[in-house]
């Protein structure tokens, strides 16, 4: 049967229920779509008669031939109108079959599109919650620098006249620690304190969440300092002046230790605060090197497998080399070390910003592989609003800061002497803006 008759088999199956509907007959008769056209028939039919108002039950058993003859005639031009009452049946259910089996695959179709869909919008949501809670988390802990013999302070630090010049805080910054254990476990051995290590590397981060620019200040490990120091019961005895990296070693390895290290470089940064830490051991640098697809750098000295003034992309364990060697037999090994560090951290943020522009998920993965070699107390909340906020900022990592001073030769280890005053500068220029 033709397709123009299909459709209008349908049409007039439709129409039936309004002629239905006004017949006065039941909603579940007239939603009978298998037989939409019979009724159809049928309904004309009984249309036709009632509308000539000429036949009762009586009158129908007193048809004469000749009426019964015209009626079959009606009746059989009706059928030859509407196409082969045994066929109609047949083909409107196989045409509603197929139009289900359409509908049920478009179904599938519109659900699976739905899926990415729904993962996108899960992903964003989650997203934004980890923004809003971090951006709490993070707000108003931030005080200035303590009483000092430069400048004079007011308002718990948040102004200071150095040079007769007024310096305010930049509120808008938040400071982290990222340090490097020369453990490949944390903790202590037979639980003695003082056995938990040293933090080779000791970075101070501070993130101009306004400006979107950090500023990296790599703590000298051999920078004297008055360190909290504790019996090996843990027993507080009070302060030694040491080496900052020999903090870590007075805790439990983890988040004490972390403590220690803080108040040690807030004592040389008169007393800015480091809230926020992050902690790695030797094998988490690789992890998070290989995270990104490695980092491209140009070789500082001609060491190991590195020819100074070559290119290379350090991979697995070349990227932990690169950054960790030195010559110990050199007094000066580890500020070319931290040459080095800085190196590397520059080159290492940079691609991690163009990654993370391509796809923000790079934040928790790195996150993720951070937190598998170490520990922080920064959330992923936290991380995110940080990552997020500085992505929209147009971050930059260019500026890194060394805190001036004499490297000496001591026993039994060498000590690095600040120059308090130029750090004290340092300071001012990192974490204040003069404003007259």
């Amino acid at each position: 049967m033709s397709q123009p008759n299909e459709y209008e088999h349908t049409h007039s199956g439709e129409h039936s229920h309004s002629e239905h509907h006004s017949s006065g007959h039941s909603s579940s008769h007239r939603s009978s779509g298998e037989h939409s056209s019979s009724h159809r028939s049928s309904g004309e039919h009984s249309s036709s008669h009632h509308s000539s108002g000429e036949h009762s039950s009586s009158h129908r058993s007193r048809h004469t031939a000749s009426e019964e003859k015209r009626d079959a005639l009606i009746r059989k031009y009706q059928v030859i109108e509407q196409g082969d009452p045994t066929e109609k049946p047949t083909h409107r259910h196989h045409y509603h079959r197929h139009r289900s089996r359409r509908s049920r695959w478009k179904r599938v179709l519109i659900a699976a599109a739905c899926i990415p869909l729904a993962l996108i919008v899960v992903a964003a949501s989650a997203f934004a919650v980890l923004h809003t809670l971090g951006r709490r988390q993070i707000q108003n802990e931030g005080t200035g620098v303590q009483t000092n013999p430069y400048a004079v302070t007011y308002d718990e630090g948040k102004t200071v006249v150095y040079n007769d010049i007024t310096y305010a805080l930049n509120e808008n910054i938040v400071t982290v620690a990222a340090m490097g254990v020369d453990r490949e476990s944390f903790g202590l051995q037979n639980d003695k304190i003082g056995t938990a290590g040293q933090a080779d590397m000791i970075l101070i981060v501070a993130m101009d969440l306004k400006s979107g620019n950090l500023t990296g200040i790599l703590i000298p490990r051999d920078a004297m300092v008055d360190v909290d120091q504790y019996t090996v019961d843990g027993a507080y005895v009070g302060v030694d002046r040491m080496q900052v990296c020999l903090s870590y070693a007075y805790g439990d390895g983890r988040e004490t230790s972390c403590q220690n290290v803080l108040t040690s470089v807030q004592r040389i940064l008169y007393g800015i605060p480091v809230h926020l830490y992050g902690v790695m051991d030797l094998d988490g640098i690789h992890a998070l090197n290989d995270a990104i697809g490695g980092v491209t750098v140009t070789a500082l000295e001609t060491f190991d497998e590195f020819v100074e003034g070559e290119p290379v992309t350090l991979l697995g364990a070349q990227a932990e080399s690169y950054v960790r060697s030195r010559n110990t037999a050199e007094l000066n090994s580890d500020a070319l070390r931290r040459e080095r560090q800085i190196q590397y951290l520059q080159a290492f943020v940079k691609k991690g910003i163009r990654a993370a522009i391509d796809d923000i998920g790079i934040v928790s993965r790195l996150y993720n592989a951070a937190t598998e070699y170490g520990f922080t107390n920064v959330s992923l909340s936290k991380a995110t609003y940080l990552a997020t906020t500085l992505l929209t900022k147009g971050v930059s990592f260019d500026n890194f800061l060394s805190l001036q001073g004499e490297l000496q030769d001591a026993d039994p280890y060498p000590e690095y002497i600040l120059d308090e005053q130029a750090v004290f500068e340092t300071v001012l220029q990192v974490f204040y803006t003069p404003v007259g």
